[in-house]
């Protein structure tokens, strides 16, 4: 499943789990939100697509990463984290749990994508339902025990970060080439100023026989130097706040598949 249709399916499953009206027409979504939803979306009716060409020419918002409608969603799932039931056509009862997961890094720079990630909630390995869905109706089995879904969390959480590794490496390299961007740019005088300071310490000593002089002139030009470098030291702890990184892995919602 693309990222897209990820995005879809949760925009959709969202708007199911708070009771609003849907319709859809030619891949057009006229959503009704109910009112203790309105706040947060600021309209109480949208309309909205997951294709550009459809949305450019029905003139309907958009709905890709970035996007505020999905922005708002993401920040109500993550606070409630809405649990569905779902199950496949031909489902033999096998029960399979689906973390919806939002992966948000920031900083300097921002990247962020949606993963999700089966487990089988039997054997507690990693698995992946690919039929298709549909809403489901069924009892949840006794065996389904906290312990059960603390483990199979675990095991979701270990393959979202190795799953996410490439985008999190790709992330980082950015926010450390920036920061050393910025370090040289600048911290350039300081480095400039400093080596000017050293070579006019060793011109004084080369050129005078005064002692008293050179250890005057050393002692003025070694407190200069001190200051440049206590500058770039606050220069740097400056641009380490300024390239602080956030890294989330933000639970967003879940599905009980009977598959």
């Amino acid at each position: 499943m693309n990222v897209q249709n990820e995005i879809e399916q949760l925009t959709i499953s969202f708007f199911k789990t708070i009771n609003s009206k849907i319709t859809e027409d030619n891949g057009v979504y006229q959503i009704t939100i109910p009112e203790n939803y309105q706040i947060y979306f600021r309209k109480s009716q949208l309309s909205i697509a997951f294709d550009e060409q459809i949305a450019s020419e029905q003139d309907c918002e958009l709905i890709i990463p970035g996007n505020k409608i999905l922005y708002q969603i993401i920040t109500n799932c993550t606070k409630k984290g809405p649990i569905t039931l779902k199950q496949s056509k031909m489902t033999n009862g096998n029960l399979v749990i689906r973390y919806h997961f939002f992966v948000d890094f920031s900083g300097t720079h921002q990247s962020s994508q949606l993963f999700n990630i089966d487990v089988d909630l039997q054997t507690l390995e990693l698995t992946e339902v690919t039929e298709q869905l549909e809403d489901g109706n069924f009892s949840l089995n006794e065996e389904l025990t906290p312990e059960t879904i603390t483990k199979s969390y675990n095991t979701a959480l270990e393959e979202l970060k190795r799953k996410s590794d490439d985008m999190k490496t790709c992330f980082m390299d950015k926010v450390n080439s920036s920061f050393q961007n910025d370090l040289k740019l600048f911290s350039t005088r300081q480095d400039s100023e400093i080596s000017e300071l050293d070579d006019a310490i060793n011109k004084k000593e080369e050129t005078s026989d005064n002692f008293n002089e050179i250890q005057k002139f050393r002692f003025d030009t070694v407190e200069k130097i001190e200051k440049l470098e206590k500058e770039k030291s606050n220069l740097i702890d400056t641009l380490q706040e300024k390239h602080t990184v956030n890294l989330n892995y933000n639970l967003i919602a879940c599905e009980l598949i009977s598959n």
